[in-house]
């Protein structure tokens, strides 16, 4: 039974939805202007609609916003912007969203729209971005103040486990009452002295903070010198350690060789998250036959890396850009039908033998650590130094989640409305899917180590997977190749994964893949792209990378036979949306085939070769730099380039 709705808010939580609600003021009373004094016009190659549109509406908003290409790396759709008027935080928390939909506003009433006022927004998007980092944290330090979350309204699914969500973001006032979900909508009355009040507000918090955004921002200073003993590491993009849990020394092995991703096998026991490759009784045997006493997980390794992110200034490594990802990997009894479950459906929906209920217990495990953790909510990707991803033989299968229905690993993270933890995918469903933001990474078995440790006649990944790797690394995926073989030394298998594009390689032996990356690997396609930042000048959010030279040619496609669109004429910090794979480009003797998006001096958008990003390496992507523009979604084109 939900909580009554005048259970009061802790005040952080109030503070939060203050700010909110002051922002999504402003934004009604120009869309109801909007909707008023504007007219509809269809989108350019659009056929006229078959009825009159509504101008001002939730999806007249929308198709402005994706023709004029107002918000260049957001997904922005009619659901996004029914949020950021109904005063949701974690919408309204990003400037991007928030300038898109004022600036639609006045376009379709044919008003101008300013810097100052661009900057305005900004402004107060920020303020309610720090109130809800600041809410959250204040939750961590008091989780039972909180109010238990409400679910978001959506279509009914059959029962389950129950969605593990950050606190709730509830918004005071009414939610828009949807007349005409595809045409129109009636939105809440707004008095004039709340819209004066948000403005005066608004105005008030510029004059603080505006000087902050006038001017581009450069990529953060470098954190203080490390201890010795860290400095000495270097971090390796494409290290993985399968199995960590089994080293002698489970997380530390792994980060003092540079690795940046680790897995662990879990089971849940007595209400405890365990690391244990099959039990035997009381005890773990190990795939290689040792039986110990099972660790356990959250001991081991959240308690471990965020004692680390906290000594080293909110990073893994210091200085490190890009998430450490943490794979779990959810282990069961099996039997020949998959996990050995009683028949009962009741009893089996909450036996611990059910991967949902292992899922659902990480999932909870994972509150405390929410502040370190790289997570995504219906607004944005909110970056953190570790990244969860769940993976195992069970995430696909239908799972008893109740006595009424079934679900999957997969179907029970994507309910969550705010996701700290993330799906490990494979190419027959997740190749060529706009779901980056659920399914952040896709592995599979390097053909080359399956079985013997041999590799001679063995078709290599660039014959089998190439075209797989490049479909799901143009959607947003990264690739991870396992070693099922687990051979201590695989030159020839690991220089074909690294050629065919493939993101992690994976080897229990940690010196000897350490070390060949360390020879072969370090650096990446360079350009040391910092962290996701709002880019004043062009009103959107992007990465700053590095460009060795100036008078880089930005080209139409990421092709160098086609048309060349401008030219970057400055060297140095230079902001990008994306990249993606495309056509191999050589300069004098470096070449690679990976290509960045960004607008060149002369406002035309297009792709600049990684040949040009400081410390290339050779057909190897950008450190740091997000894959995709993830402002696309099934159907549109998938490319970056404006509509």
């Amino acid at each position: 039974m939900d909580e009554p709705r005048s259970a009061p808010l802790p005040p952080w939580w109030t503070r939060v939805h203050e700010a909110a609600q002051l922002l999504a003021s402003e934004l009604n009373a120009a869309v109801a202007h909007a909707a008023r004094a504007g007219t509809y016009t269809p989108p350019p190659g659009s056929p006229p609609p078959r009825r009159r549109r509504q101008p001002g509406s939730l999806r007249h908003l929308a198709e402005v916003i994706r023709t004029h290409r107002l918000a260049p790396g957001v997904s922005a759709d009619k659901d996004d912007i029914a949020a950021v008027l109904s005063g949701d935080p974690r919408h309204l928390a990003d400037p991007a969203l928030v300038v898109a939909v004022a600036r639609a506003s006045r376009l379709i009433s044919g008003e101008p729209f300013a810097a100052i006022d661009a900057d305005r927004l900004v402004v107060a998007s920020s303020h309610v971005s720090a109130l809800l980092d600041a809410a959250r944290e204040a939750d961590d330090r008091a989780p039972r103040a909180v109010p238990a979350p409400r679910p978001a309204p959506g279509p009914r699914v059959a029962p389950g486990p129950p969605a593990v969500t950050a606190p709730r973001t509830a918004t005071s006032g009414a939610q828009p009452e949807v007349i005409d979900a595809y045409f129109t909508t009636r939105r809440p009355t707004r008095r004039r002295p709340l819209i004066a009040g948000a403005i005066s507000a608004l105005v008030l918090a510029g004059i603080t903070l505006l000087a902050l955004h006038r001017q581009e921002p450069h990529p953060p200073a470098p954190p203080a010198p490390p201890a010795a003993a860290v400095a000495a590491v270097t971090p390796l993009e494409h290290g993985h350690a399968p199995n960590d849990y089994l080293n002698s020394r489970p997380l530390q092995d792994a980060l003092d060789h540079g690795f940046t991703s680790i897995e662990a096998d879990v089971y849940l026991r007595d209400g405890t998250l365990v690391l244990c490759h099959r039990f035997e009784g009381d005890l773990c045997r190990d795939d290689r036959g040792a039986r110990t006493t099972a660790r356990p997980f959250e001991a081991t390794y959240l308690q471990g890396l965020s004692a680390r992110v906290k000594r080293h200034s909110g990073r893994v490594y210091p200085g490190y850009q890009q998430p450490v990802l943490l794979f779990v990997e959810i282990k069961c009894v099996e039997d020949a039908y998959g996990c050995r479950l009683p028949a009962d459906p009741d009893a089996a929906a909450t036996d611990e033998n059910n991967p949902l209920v292992v899922a659902g217990r990480i999932m909870s495990a994972l509150v405390p650590y929410r502040g370190m953790l790289f997570h995504a909510d219906p607004a944005a990707r909110r970056w953190g130094p570790v990244q969860v991803v769940l993976t195992g033989d069970h995430n696909e299968d239908q799972l008893p989640a109740g006595a009424h229905g079934s679900t999957s690993v997969r179907g029970l993270l994507a309910q969550q409305p705010d996701r700290y933890a993330f799906l490990d995918g494979s190419f027959a469903v997740d190749r060529d899917q706009y779901n980056a933001d659920l399914v952040p990474v896709i592995s599979f078995a390097n053909p080359a180590t399956t079985g013997a440790c041999m590799t001679a006649g063995r078709d290599p990944i660039q014959t089998l997977h190439w075209d797989n790797i490049i479909k799901a690394q143009s959607t947003g995926h990264h690739v991870r190749a396992s070693d099922p073989a687990d051979c201590p030394d695989h030159d020839d298998a690991w220089t074909d994964a690294l050629y065919a594009g493939v993101d992690y390689l994976s080897s229990k032996h940690l010196p000897q893949l350490g070390g060949w990356l360390t020879d072969n690997a370090t650096g990446g396609g360079g350009g040391h792209c910092a962290l996701p930042t709002w880019i004043a000048g062009a009103r959107l959010q992007g990465q700053y990378c590095t460009l060795s030279t100036g008078n880089v040619p930005v080209m139409s496609r990421p092709d160098p036979r086609s048309p060349r669109v401008g030219t970057l004429s400055h060297g140095g910090a230079t902001w990008f949306l994306g990249q993606q794979p495309g056509e191999p480009y050589v300069d004098h003797s470096t070449h690679n085939y990976w290509w960045a998006y960004t607008r060149a001096d002369n406002g035309q958008w297009g792709w600049v070769s990684l040949v040009y990003f400081t410390d290339p390496g050779p057909d190897q992507s950008a450190d740091g730099l997000q894959y995709g523009c993830y402002d696309v979604r099934p159907g549109e084109n998938d490319d970056c380039h404006p509509l």
